[in-house]
């Protein structure tokens, strides 16, 4: 059997689709001026890698440009500056994703409280689910038994699964998919043929994302989010935590041993749920 070598999934691929999520940028005076809206390609994956390593230390917008360029064409895999190549680095996020789950969400939830669009109005997170899941589904070389950890407590689901999908806690997805490119896709070259398709050469110009990932998938779709975790309860007693069904007068369920918030807000008539998330990011808190 012959395998496509088109889409597939690489950090390339997924770091252009989040792009395609993200707040609204400042205009160009403001950057003109010499203002940053924090929203640049290598913040934004700068804030992927504090994903996988915390403790990274950003060497500066200036130093990444070109590098973060080339990793979101799928030219290069590593370089100095990136954790991708470092056996150890990618180990250690494995094991956090595996054995100590909620840490590593508290990392995409800061990611997506600090960069991406969450609004009720343009529904980005919903159309970002929906490309991944299409992405996932179409790349042969994913198998439809590869696992990956979605779930709000770190369940896995199975490619198989991904179809049926309905409700899905945004940062958990995220890290679910972000962790199985970080471990499984290593040589990030795979991805450009996808990303040549998807964001056509202009000549030397910036390349724009023209693709229809996602359309056509998962309708009635709903996406939620979760508040972080205290770290200093995480290994303590048990944490009673409150499941909010609305933004009215519900009956209100109670449940112990699960520190995570969930706050379902309905909007408009696709679904769509989004809840108010308060995080510490970057030393900033993001409300």
């Amino acid at each position: 059997m012959t395998i496509n070598e088109y889409p597939r999934l690489c950090g390339g691929t997924f770091f252009t689709l989040v792009l395609q999520a993200l707040q609204q940028r400042m205009n160009a005076r403001e950057h003109y001026d010499g203002d940053s809206d924090g929203l640049s390609d290598p913040e934004v994956l700068v804030g992927l890698i504090k994903v996988i390593n915390p403790a990274y230390t950003d060497p500066g917008k200036e130093k990444l440009k070109t590098i973060v360029n080339n990793y979101k064409r799928c030219e290069t895999s590593t370089s100095i500056y990136f954790p991708f190549g470092d056996d150890q680095v990618i180990s250690a996020f494995d094991e956090t994703v595996r054995k100590n789950y909620k840490t590593a969400l508290n990392g995409m939830i800061g990611f997506v409280n600090a960069f991406l669009d969450v609004s009720e109005t343009v529904h980005k997170d919903v159309n970002l689910v929906r490309a991944l899941v299409d992405l996932v589904q179409q790349d042969q070389t994913i198998q439809v038994g590869d696992e990956f950890f979605i779930g709000p407590n770190g369940e896995k689901k199975k490619k198989a699964a991904l179809g049926d999908l309905k409700e899905v806690c945004l940062p958990s997805f995220l890290l679910g998919v972000w962790h199985y490119v970080v471990v499984n896709r290593k040589d990030n070259g795979i991805g450009k043929k996808t990303y040549d398709v998807w964001c056509p050469s202009t000549g030397g110009g910036q390349r724009k994302y023209t693709a229809h990932m996602g359309e056509g998938i998962l309708d009635g779709l709903a996406t939620y989010l979760v508040d972080a975790v205290d770290k200093s309860t995480m290994d303590g007693e048990p944490v009673e935590t409150v499941i909010i069904e609305d933004a009215q007068e519900q009956p209100v369920q109670q449940t112990v041993n699960n520190p995570f918030v969930f706050h379902f807000n309905q909007y408009g008539n696709n679904g769509t749920q989004i809840g108010h998330v308060e995080n510490y990011y970057g030393g900033k808190k993001e409300d």
